[in-house]
């Protein structure tokens, strides 16, 4: 009888996001295979509950893998948690999914905390496409070498930085992209959550010395770069080549006409009404 792998979401920071059906599975769960056994153990306990515990991170060896199939070619069932969030997102859960799908085993994802997704919903800007790429590179030449990269993309970039690099960062980004609109969320879900949004300079100031707590990146699309800072002149009736590139982009990303113009016509200072029948004519 195959055995069933399930990934179970854990909280990023504010206990109360775990789900009931989390609970449930990791309650049934015959083996709890995690990231951290410290960490997932200290859930357990608060929740309750007693499981073996199997280590399976980034450096999981044979051995993690070969107890994984026996317990699954078993007909048992084991439940994978990683640190912190929706597992196979940035840590081994993608592996662990493969190896049980190799073995045969059912795999259910369940649904549940997320930081990536949190982020591009509150950061404000545009959700229709974005990537994630995991961590930035601890090194500065590697770290401004991708940041190039991701300010060439159209789509809505989402990054994860740790806090006592965060205003390295903030420095490359404001060399490299200065104009760019960006979004700097901390301690996402807990109690101390809090935002910064504008150009790299000005989150940098509004961080000011602030060097605690996980904090997530999220850039705005090559499309919409300008948006934030560059209004010349007061609209006479055209739109520059920045506003065009914008409504361009935004269009690509799945956006309607009439959706897109209406932050654009708030930047400019026109009725929404007046700049979607400009843009209409382009």
């Amino acid at each position: 009888m195959a055995g069933h792998l399930i990934l179970v979401p854990t909280p990023i920071g504010n206990l109360g996001d775990l789900t009931d059906r989390a609970k449930e599975a990791l309650a049934e769960a015959d083996l709890v295979a995690c990231e951290d056994t410290r960490r997932t153990g200290g859930l357990l306990k608060h929740l309750g509950i007693d499981k073996p515990l199997l280590r399976f991170d980034d450096h999981a060896g044979a051995a993690a893998f070969e107890r994984l199939g026996l317990e699954l070619i078993s007909g048992r069932t084991v439940a994978y948690c990683s640190d912190a969030g929706m597992p196979g997102i940035n840590d081994p859960g993608f592996e662990i999914a493969r190896a049980a799908r190799a073995a045969g085993a059912k795999v259910t994802v369940l649904p549940g905390a997320s930081a990536v997704l949190l982020a591009v919903v509150a950061s404000g800007l545009s959700t229709h496409a974005f990537s994630f790429w995991g961590y930035l590179p601890n090194r500065s030449e590697p770290r401004r070498t991708l940041l190039k990269k991701l300010g060439t993309e159209e789509e809505t970039v989402v990054v994860f930085e740790t806090p006592h690099r965060i205003h390295e960062t903030l420095a490359d980004l404001d060399d490299l992209l200065p104009d760019r609109e960006i979004a700097l969320g901390r301690e996402l879900t807990k109690l101390h959550e809090t935002w910064y949004r504008g150009t790299p300079a000005q989150v940098k100031t509004q961080l000011g010395s602030e060097d605690r707590g996980e904090m997530v990146l999220v850039l705005a699309g090559a499309g919409a770069k300008r948006l934030v800072t560059e209004v010349d002149t007061a609209f006479d009736g055209s739109l520059p080549d920045w506003a065009r590139a914008y409504l361009a982009a935004a269009r690509e990303g799945g956006m309607t006409l009439r959706e897109a113009v209406k932050p654009l016509a708030k930047h400019l200072g026109v009725q929404a009404s007046e700049l979607y029948r400009i843009a209409s004519e382009l």
